[in-house]
């Protein structure tokens, strides 16, 4: 009688357990496309043996713990690569916008102005004196100038706006700091042991990496009690953003170095922008000196992109012996060589200093986009590793279903089969 007893329990653990895997796998399917879900497995333990006079005789299995497949080192490359594909996601995204305001194909923009300027020159070269000629000058001189402050004020724009990104990603960053570190407490309020942690805490735990991974390069390491210990390198050194239920004290600032991710993709971006606007106030303060002096005349003031303008009425009342010679020089300037400071060889004409600005971002933005491309595939290359370890794959699904249904089944006929040979024991000591 004893031996059915045990035989009976060990049937009734069989369907409870049983109904746990089959609710797991259940909940498996309804979160195959659940962001962040990893696949939950009903991990069952062998119960201690009972010792008999003939023996040893099991007792059965128990399920001990809900577990989760993940695999951390993978999880920490996808972070990786998704930090670096964001950093140059952002960084092309910016340069590509810089490089349509600046755009100067030779025929359009300053370099447009810069030619007709010349070419105003040369024609007033042909007849000094003559005021549809001395006219032409002052208005090329003009629209050169408007095109210098326009792109310049429009790469200024562009700047403003990304201070403006910058500032809010790095309070975003802050803002996912301070979440996982809520859900490290509710990861322990959550969990008796480090096998019965809340999975779902756990699942937005993850996903809130990902996010934070996207703004900033993240480490993390997952503790004994579940919680999660993020750490980056923040202006060079290593520092610990989050331990169990607190944050750094010093937030993550908008001037900080974080060495990628969109915020580090935003100031290189931004850095980079900064070098432009520094080439163009080159230019200006180039072009203001070279034109006064070797015109003789006060062409131009001002010596930065923002602040340079064209004169009028310097040409008035000169004669055609001055202004002759002034214009052709002035017209030559075009084809002569100058000094730009910032230059490896100093020596460019004008024309070629604004081909070598260009030449910069179209080189920064096209290694942007090769980065961005090379980051990309990594990253889906990743991912799809990582569903093969933690997505749900709907066949294993449904064949575990069957699996525990048959188990479900066989367990209910040894419990049914039991109890007819419990009544029948009892019937025969009535």
């Amino acid at each position: 009688m004893a031996g059915l007893a045990v035989t009976l329990n060990i049937a009734a653990q069989t369907l409870m357990n049983t109904q746990t895997e089959l609710s797991t796998a259940s909940n498996n399917i309804s979160n195959a496309t659940t962001t962040g879900y990893a696949v939950e497995t009903a991990v069952q333990t062998e119960n201690p043996s009972t010792q008999m006079v003939y023996g040893y005789l099991g007792a059965g299995a128990s399920v001990t713990s809900i577990s989760q497949k993940r695999d951390n080192f993978l999880e920490q490359q996808l972070m990786n690569a998704t930090s670096s594909d964001s950093q140059y996601t952002s960084q092309a995204s910016e340069l590509s916008t810089i490089q349509s305001v600046a755009s100067d194909s030779g025929s359009t923009g300053i370099s447009q102005a810069l030619g007709n300027f010349f070419d105003a020159w040369g024609t007033l070269s042909q007849n000094p004196t003559g005021v549809a000629e001395q006219s032409a000058v002052y208005s090329a001189g003009q629209n050169l100038a408007s095109a210098i402050q326009t792109t310049y004020s429009q790469l200024d724009n562009i700047n403003t706006q990304l201070t403006t990104q910058i500032s809010d990603t790095a309070t975003q960053a802050n803002s996912l700091l301070s979440q996982i570190a809520q859900l490290n407490t509710g990861i322990v309020r959550g969990g008796t042991t480090p096998t019965s942690q809340p999975n779902d805490l756990i699942d937005q735990q993850y996903a809130a990496l990902d996010s934070l991974s996207k703004l900033i390069p993240i480490n993390f390491s997952k503790q004994s009690d579940g919680t999660f210990t993020v750490t980056a390198t923040v202006n060079g050194s290593s520092e610990t953003l989050v331990s169990e239920g607190t944050v750094n004290s010093t937030p993550i600032a908008a001037t900080d170095s974080v060495g990628g991710g969109q915020l580090g993709g935003l100031q290189n971006a931004q850095t980079e922008l900064t070098g432009y606007m520094g080439q163009l106030d080159n230019f200006a303060s180039t072009l203001e000196s070279q034109a006064n002096t070797t015109s003789g005349f006060s062409v131009f003031s001002g010596t930065t992109a923002s602040t340079i303008s064209a004169n009028s009425g310097y040409l008035s009342g000169q004669s055609a012996t001055t202004l002759a010679p002034s214009a052709q020089a002035m017209s030559n300037l075009q084809d002569q060589a100058v000094s730009f400071s910032d230059l490896n060889n100093p020596s460019s004409t004008l024309q070629g200093y604004l081909n070598y600005i260009q030449q910069n971002i179209g080189t920064d933005a096209q290694t942007a986009n090769i980065n961005q491309s090379y980051y990309d595939s990594l990253k889906s290359e990743l991912q799809s590793q990582q569903q093969s370890v933690s997505g749900v794959s709907m066949d294993e699904e449904m064949v575990h279903v069957i699996q525990f249904q048959q188990i479900y089944q066989a367990a209910a006929k040894v419990v049914t089969t039991t109890a007819t040979l419990m009544n029948t024991v009892i019937n025969m000591v009535q």
